[in-house]
């Protein structure tokens, strides 16, 4: 279920993001943190939803995937930024 504060941890991270340029993952950088979130205690797997930060689970290359955001990190620190 999404609350008011995941969609406000949500927003700030898609502020930031566009503020950075929205810099992107590769295919294979978002496939490796897929496979961390997918393993992880957090991850809602009926909703495909992290349960910390609100976002949406999947494998691709879209906008509003934030895995696929190579400015942001895990909430948990089970991933971090893409240099």
């Amino acid at each position: 279920m999404i609350t008011i504060p995941k969609i406000k941890t949500f927003i700030v991270a898609l502020f930031w993001h566009i503020y950075a340029g929205s810099p992107k993952a590769t295919k294979q950088q978002i496939l490796e943190r897929f496979e961390i979130c997918k393993s992880c205690e957090f991850l809602d797997i009926i909703n495909s939803q992290c349960l910390q930060c609100g976002c949406n689970i999947n494998n691709r290359q879209i906008f509003m995937n934030k895995l696929a955001w190579s400015d942001q990190k895990c909430p948990i620190d089970k991933w971090s930024k893409i240099n």
